[in-house]
């Protein structure tokens, strides 16, 4: 039973390797094939894989779905996104502005002094008003108004004058033309609200995103640990061979130049073990890139588990490419856009029409020479004050509003042309996977037939060398052609995994499979 170890630590052992692949790997290079004769390396070897351990460290073992909950947990993108919907629900609140109620005081106050044929003329005048006003949901406005004004007006040995004046009214604005709807009064945070569902959509994208990428570095990094379990595979296999070469060379029934091309084989294994335990160490970087792990001396290596499987099943292209259509954040965040931009042509279409807006106030007054007499008056009645007037306004040629009207339109135009252009790649990406996932089922089937013709060649190849009809290198060839059927079935088995996460991201199936949400 074999485990999987990347370079620097990330080392795979088998039963037929050594737990440690670097140093008989410097082994062989410095002290030669010779069929593992060779001395004086290995304390050096073991010396180099000690300082690449302490480099790397040793490789964290892990799974998919901890790896899919650090990323989900950390990614600056949805962390990004968590904010942009704040930002947007303080935008919809701004909008709630329209339901304030404001509230103006005005006091004021004169005094005049003046002279007038020799005689002494003095005039006081003190007042204050307070306003409470509102926006109506029908584009008008309405305006509670009470106001007391005071004045004292002497004229010297005359006498004196006092006149103190109340007033408490309610008026109402209403534009019957532009401005008017209840439409209108609710556009920014319709707006605003379409913003907020963009920003949803833009947490879900990069959700997705996220996951995808981490999903499919974690499967380089499983392709990359299976390449270098197959090739320390073939590598012991190889030196079997040597072994068995040696053994009939000692006897006399193999001759010695049967040797040379097992031990060049060997040397070949162990230099493509280290080339794939270099991959496996950048798989293992890019990895950690993806979630957001830590990468730094001794954080380098992970290590996961590189059992390879597929489903059968089949695929309804034209079903999954609906599915796309529905579930595409971008589509949805178009349509929004799309929305929006309704909304501004509508309020700026608006503005084309002239201003009539009606206005009408009505309430109690009182004028009398004491306070207390002009309350009465008031509050009796006696006076009462009706306003009204219609106010007509229009501005000639509006070059700038048409001209405004006229960007919207052509922006909306442009949103469809994306919505156009973006159905046909989801269409293009979606059937890509697909084929992709049919292909590789095809390939899974091909290469294990492959794997087994390769074996029983092996067993034929082997037996014909025994009875001296072939070489060492046809039986090697051989061995090779197994590796390769070996290699070209964890290719396809990754493929088929890298495609069904591309199925999945456009289905909206990927963050639900993995049991992740991100509201």
């Amino acid at each position: 039973m074999r485990r999987f170890v990347v370079v620097a630590a990330l080392i795979a052992s088998s039963a037929l390797a050594r737990a440690d692949l670097i140093g008989p790997a410097l082994d062989a290079v410095g002290g030669g094939g010779g069929g593992g004769s060779g001395s004086g390396s290995g304390s050096g070897s073991d010396q180099v894989a000690n300082d690449l351990i302490d480099w790397a460290g040793e490789p964290q073992v892990t799974a998919l779905p901890a790896l899919l909950q650090v990323a989900v947990r950390q990614a600056p993108a949805l962390q990004n996104a968590r904010y942009d919907i704040a930002i947007a629900d303080a935008q919809i609140s701004e909008t709630w502005i329209r339901h304030d109620w404001t509230i103006q005081a005005q006091a004021n106050g004169a005094k005049t002094l003046s002279a007038f044929d020799g005689l002494a003329v003095s005039s006081d005048q003190y007042g204050g008003t307070l306003d409470f006003t509102r926006l109506l949901p029908t584009g008008g406005t309405i305006d509670l108004h009470g106001g007391i004004s005071y004045s004292n007006d002497t004229f010297g040995p005359l006498g004196s004058q006092t006149l103190w004046q109340d007033l408490v009214t309610g008026g109402i604005t209403q534009p019957l033309l532009k401005g008017r709807g209840e439409w209108l009064y609710d556009a920014n945070e319709k707006k605003a609200k379409l913003s907020r569902d963009s920003a949803v959509l833009a947490r879900r994208l990069a959700a997705i995103t996220t996951v995808e990428n981490v999903v499919s570095s974690y499967w380089d990094l499983v392709l990359a640990e299976r390449q270098v379990a197959i090739t320390e595979q073939s590598l012991a296999l190889a030196r079997e061979r040597l072994r068995v070469t040696q053994i009939g060379a000692d006897a006399g029934k193999t001759a010695h130049s049967e040797i040379p091309a097992v031990e060049q084989i060997i040397a070949t294994r162990e230099e493509d073990v280290l080339t794939g335990e270099l991959a496996v160490l950048q798989a293992s970087i890019a990895l950690r890139r993806a979630t957001g792990l830590p990468i730094g001396r001794g954080e380098l290596g992970l290590r996961v588990d590189s059992t390879l499987d597929i489903k059968e099943g089949t695929w309804d292209l034209g079903g999954l490419v609906e599915r796309a259509f529905a579930a595409s954040p971008e589509l949805a965040q178009l349509a929004d856009q799309k929305a929006s931009t309704t909304v501004d042509i509508d309020v700026t279409e608006n503005a084309l029409l002239p201003q009539l807006d009606a206005a009408l106030t009505i309430g109690p007054t009182g004028a009398e020479g004491s306070f207390d007499a002009t309350a009465k008056d008031l509050a009796e009645l006696k006076s009462v004050s009706i306003v009204g007037s219609l106010t007509f306004s229009r501005s000639i040629g509006q070059h700038d509003v048409k001209g405004r009207a006229r960007e919207l339109r052509t922006q909306r135009e442009k949103i469809a042309v994306n919505a156009f252009d973006l159905r046909a790649r989801l269409a293009q990406t979606m059937t890509t996977a697909v084929a992709q996932l049919e292909l590789a089922q095809r390939r899974v089937v091909l290469s294990q037939r492959a794997i087994e013709l390769a074996k029983e060649n092996i067993r034929i190849e082997t037996d014909r060398f025994n009875l001296g009809t072939r070489t060492n290198f046809d039986v090697l060839n051989r061995l090779e052609d197994l590796r390769q059927a070996e290699l070209r079935e964890a290719q396809a088995m990754v493929d088929w995994h890298k495609a069904e996460v591309v199925v999945q991201s456009l289905t909206g199936d990927l963050l639900p499979a993995f049991g992740i949400t991100v509201d």
